[in-house]
């Protein structure tokens, strides 16, 4: 047996249990409290822990602790062997969402919100009354630390660039851009416009970071055009805003303009070149997302989208 070997026969499978309350908690004195143990006997744990696998595991900073590369390594397949462990030793109950009690925090923003608001919070007062929200904006690149921190329950939107393999991407739904302008803007002509005085109108675009670019012009690059952005806004609900006041034109997600378009000041149009539609997405830590409630709950995000679709 080499010196890094692990002696099964040795081993206090129960560290794995202190391991994963401490990678969630990434604080001795709360992973002690959710253990029921002493902050001291904690502390010995995790340094059997460190002597088990050869690693600090975790580090002090000012919150609390931090894991190691090593940890994090380990984290995955920790979960994933606990998660089966308690499959094969808990009895299977079956769920019921009328008797559960808890708050799930949502990092997302204003369009998913805007979209599934009104059918998820009715669904939820009468399925699971004991069931609460908490929807969180988070900038995407921070969205997986906070998954991995355990500070939001899952995220739901498109987070395209999020990719990681200890991550479960679940399809809510997907949804078609639009373009959208005031009622009487002067380019619309018969709820159209052309191509070209769709590149020679200035635009609004979504952009929480700032930038100047997205999948529209990533479309127009290819015929070789080019749109003027005029200005950049942080969320969805900001452009309507700006639209119904200016000769700016935007593009927005279907489903939420048709919520919007209603007040008669907006209008609708047909964009002049292909692009892919927006899909939306929940994303959770793997092991999370293999929980019945964490599933119910994807599930009632998918009924939501569908009684929002336009008919």
């Amino acid at each position: 047996m080499s010196m890094h070997q692990i002696d099964l026969s040795r081993a206090d499978l129960n560290l794995l249990v202190v391991f994963e309350v401490l990678m969630e908690e990434r604080h001795v004195g709360r992973a002690a409290k959710r253990l029921c143990l002493s902050q001291s006997a904690t502390s010995h744990a995790l340094g059997r822990l460190r002597g088990m696998f050869n690693d600090p595991l975790f580090v002090r900073n000012p919150r609390g602790i931090e894991p190691t590369p090593r940890s994090r390594e380990l984290s995955q397949s920790i979960s994933d062997t606990l998660t089966q462990i308690r499959g094969f030793l808990n009895p299977v109950a079956a769920f019921d969402p009328a008797k559960l009690q808890r708050t799930f925090r949502i990092a997302t923003h204003d369009y998913a919100i805007a979209v599934l608001v009104a059918p998820l919070m009715a669904s939820l007062r009468t399925e699971a009354p004991g069931v609460d929200l908490r929807c969180i904006n988070i900038h995407p690149e921070k969205v997986l630390e906070e998954l991995d921190r355990g500070t939001v329950d899952c995220a739901l939107g498109g987070l395209h660039g999020l990719k990681a393999e200890r991550v479960t991407r679940s399809v809510v739904f997907a949804d078609r851009f639009v373009g959208v302008a005031r009622r009487d803007h002067p380019r619309l002509g018969n709820g159209t416009m052309t191509l070209d005085d769709f590149v020679d109108t200035p635009q609004v675009l979504i952009s929480p970071g700032g930038e100047a670019r997205g999948d529209i012009d990533e479309a127009l690059k290819l015929l070789g055009r080019e749109r003027r952005i005029a200005i950049t806004v942080p969320n969805f609900l900001t452009l309507p805003l700006i639209v119904q006041s200016t000769d700016l034109i935007g593009v927005l997600p279907e489903r939420l303009m048709v919520q919007i378009a209603g007040a008669g000041s907006l209008m609708i149009f047909d964009l002049p070149l292909k692009i892919e539609p927006i899909i939306s997405s929940m994303l959770a830590l793997t092991p999370l997302a293999a929980q019945p409630e964490m599933q119910w709950l994807h599930k009632l995000f998918e009924r939501a989208a569908r009684s929002t679709i336009r008919q």
